[in-house]
């Protein structure tokens, strides 16, 4: 009888072992069970922002990461509107990406969520040197969510042979001299919302001031004489840079030197009143099927070596303090943590939930779209 007992105790606990085991291996990534380590796969889907972005970090990356690791790596092109409903949408369960480039506001909603894998110096070993002031954006209750990767930085943009007088600050923008000439771009473009977040800290305020806001769209109704158009997109700022039509508009700087390098006769100004942070960073998340991959991935993304040479083909600041700039970069971009200490970010839980109503105000204050 007593060895009934024992069997029929064995078989149930051999039933518990499959079920826990099936249930935590559903999503591909869990950790295996009696060894602790992340199942092995042979495969990473990535996503990336489009046109050039795509093929830079191919370039620089991608297609030397298959080469070395042997991992088959799926490039899937898109934007954080596409991928942050799906995410949602799973809960943190089969995730069709195992590694996403987001922008701060969608990394800050998505951890909010539950939905990305915190990041750590184990899985991740390069984290380690990535700056300080950049990465404490993405730490929540102690965790990290993103490793920062591309450091954007929204300043002015200029025509050389047009202006005559160097902008230094935001509100330059307003000099009568460029009546007529200014192109300022709406809150639901990221370079239109980042410039609305400089002008609140530039007059002193932020943004989840409501007064502070006030006085923010009261100055941007001064602006009005001196508009002459509001792009909603980085071609149509080129193209009106181009013409003429505009002098001056907020971009970001590895655009802008970009133009410079196509010909186009161009200057960038750093605002002294604090440039605009535009990040670009890499989140893992839950749910997704190669997490062992994703972990290797993120790590080589964030090597000085990948990170030197995506910035030679973006001319974009970067986050790893080891990276090696060329010495064209560095005349030309605000790089380190000194530079970053000083960038302006946008104060995404308060703007996010308020963008259609800052929207409407604009185009109050300025006119509507040309």
């Amino acid at each position: 009888m007593k060895s009934k007992k024992n069997l029929t105790f064995g078989a149930l606990l051999l039933s518990l072992t499959l079920i826990v085991s099936a249930c935590g291996n559903s999503s591909g990534g869990s950790k295996d069970q009696a060894s602790g380590e992340l199942p092995k796969t042979n495969k990473v889907v990535i996503g990336v922002s489009g046109g050039d972005w795509e093929k830079n970090i191919r370039q620089a990356a991608l297609d030397k990461f298959k080469q070395e690791t042997g991992i088959d790596v799926e490039v899937v092109t898109g934007t954080d509107a596409e991928w942050f409903p799906k995410l949602k949408a799973g809960n943190g369960k089969n995730s069709p990406y195992d590694v996403l480039v987001l922008q701060p506001d969608t990394i800050q909603r998505a951890a909010e969520a539950n939905l990305l894998e915190p990041l750590d110096t184990q899985n991740v070993p390069n984290l380690a040197d990535l700056y300080p002031s950049v990465e404490e954006r993405f730490t929540i209750d102690g965790k990290v969510y993103a490793a920062g990767f591309s450091m954007g930085q929204l300043g002015i943009i200029y025509r050389k042979d047009l202006v005559k007088t160097p902008l230094t600050k935001w509100t330059d923008l307003w000099n009568p001299e460029y009546k007529g000439h200014v192109a300022v771009s709406s809150p639901t473009y990221s370079a239109g919302l980042q410039f609305l977040s400089g002008l609140v800290h530039a007059l002193g305020g932020k943004e989840s001031n409501a007064t502070d806001v006030d006085k923010a769209f009261a100055k941007l109704a001064e602006l009005k004489q001196n508009a002459v158009a509001f792009p909603d997109n980085a071609g149509s700022i080129q193209t009106l840079l181009e013409r003429g039509d505009a002098w001056v508009v907020p971009f970001w700087d590895g655009r802008a030197f970009a133009m410079q390098d196509s010909g186009l006769n161009v200057g960038f100004a750093y605002p002294e009143d604090g440039p605009v942070a535009a990040v670009a960073s890499w989140a893992i998340p839950k749910g997704g099927k190669n997490l062992a991959n994703a972990y290797k991935l993120v790590n080589y993304l964030s090597s000085p070596d990948v990170q030197k040479a995506f910035s030679d083909l973006s001319l974009y600041g970067m986050t790893n303090k080891n990276v090696q700039y060329s010495d064209t970069l560095k005349k030309r971009v605000q790089v380190g943590e000194e530079a970053y200490k000083k960038l302006t970010w946008v104060d995404y839980a308060t703007a996010t939930p308020k963008l259609a109503d800052w929207t409407d105000r604009w185009t109050k204050a300025l006119g509507g779209s040309k």
